[in-house]
């Protein structure tokens, strides 16, 4: 797993670096306010009464609100001063996140091209969402467009 330092650019990472970000604990109100914000009221969700009568035996968290925390960890790290996201490769949500679960997130540089007018590059990094018992619960390959490293002009100045 690589250290690194804030700021990275497309040129400072490689195929197959891994990058480790911090962790964060499901709530309740993270839940309720994700059913709130986005109208998912589903009572697997919202409901205790009837999540436990569901094969997950108590109230999961949205899938949505999963990946949704899973890229704000990875904001949270500044791994590049600037990304753009382009777009998720399969997704799969593989085990249910229940209330009070920790999560962390397991990123890996899967690909890297370089824009065609070579300004900036695009990324494939690998998610794997982690819980508190470093099962994989969730999965895949999110794109981000990252800046390369500023050229230096003659002087020696950025």
């Amino acid at each position: 797993m690589r250290q690194f330092r804030r700021s990275l650019y497309f040129d400072d990472v490689e195929v197959g670096d891994e990058f480790m970000s911090s962790s964060r604990t499901i709530s309740e109100a993270d839940v309720m306010q994700f059913a709130g914000l986005t109208g998912d009221m589903n009572e697997l969700h919202t409901s205790e009464k009837f999540a436990q009568s569901t094969s997950y035996g108590t109230r999961i968290a949205h899938g949505m609100l999963t990946l949704s925390m899973a890229n704000g960890l990875y904001v949270r790290m500044e791994l590049f001063p600037n990304s753009v996201f382009l777009g998720i490769d399969n997704w799969k949500f593989l085990k249910a996140v229940r209330l009070g679960d920790t999560i962390q997130v397991r990123f890996r540089i899967e690909d890297k091209r370089a824009t065609k007018d070579g300004r900036r590059g695009i990324i494939g990094m690998k998610y794997e969402v982690c819980n508190q018992d470093d099962e994989i619960v969730a999965e895949g390959v999110l794109r981000r467009m990252v800046g390369r490293r500023p050229e230096e002009n003659a002087d020696g100045n950025k």
